[in-house]
């Protein structure tokens, strides 16, 4: 096949027209990456440390959205409450060895808009994972226990974000 490529600059130069054309077929129906739901507010405070914290505050940055550091001069307070990590037991086998476990992360939060007297209510936002589990792969286990971890808190930072688009000014 690369011989022909290579004898034929004709080849080549359909390919190319081809691959252009595909790509202009892609732009022409309406295709583009997902981005993130615009979020009303110009100024956002965070209160509260977890460890969604930074990718939190990135997340804002990249839409506009500066992060300030006093409460009075944010048109929106977040406040992250209570963050929890937590890993149960799913099942055992018959000689009561663990076989399988799940992930749970989760944030409770509350917003709290400039010209409102009152928080709103806590809202909770949670991932949930199950992975099985084997001693005698002890390193592995553990890498996917944090990859898996990882994934949770990107879900859970993903779904606060959503829930912050749907939020509205006051007129």
């Amino acid at each position: 096949m690369s011989r022909i490529f290579a004898s034929n600059p004709m080849a080549i130069s359909l390919s190319w027209i081809t691959a252009m054309l595909l790509a202009l077929a892609l732009t022409a129906c309406g295709f583009h990456l997902r981005q993130p739901s615009p979020i009303a507010f110009k100024t956002v405070h965070i209160k509260g440390t977890t460890l969604i914290n930074k990718a939190l505050k990135k997340s804002l940055q990249e839409q506009g959205i500066r992060v300030v550091e006093s409460a009075d001069d944010a048109e929106l307070q977040l406040e992250l409450l209570r963050e929890e990590n937590e890993r149960r037991i799913l099942s055992l086998s018959g000689t009561g060895v663990v076989r399988e476990f799940e992930l749970y992360y989760r944030i409770q939060y509350r917003t709290k808009m400039a010209d409102e007297p009152t928080w709103a209510l806590p809202l909770t936002m949670e991932g949930r994972r199950d992975y099985t589990y084997n001693d005698a792969n002890l390193l592995a286990k553990q890498a996917e226990e944090k990859l898996l971890a990882e994934s949770m808190q990107v879900d859970v930072l993903n779904g606060i974000l959503r829930r912050l688009s749907a939020l509205k000014k006051a007129n």
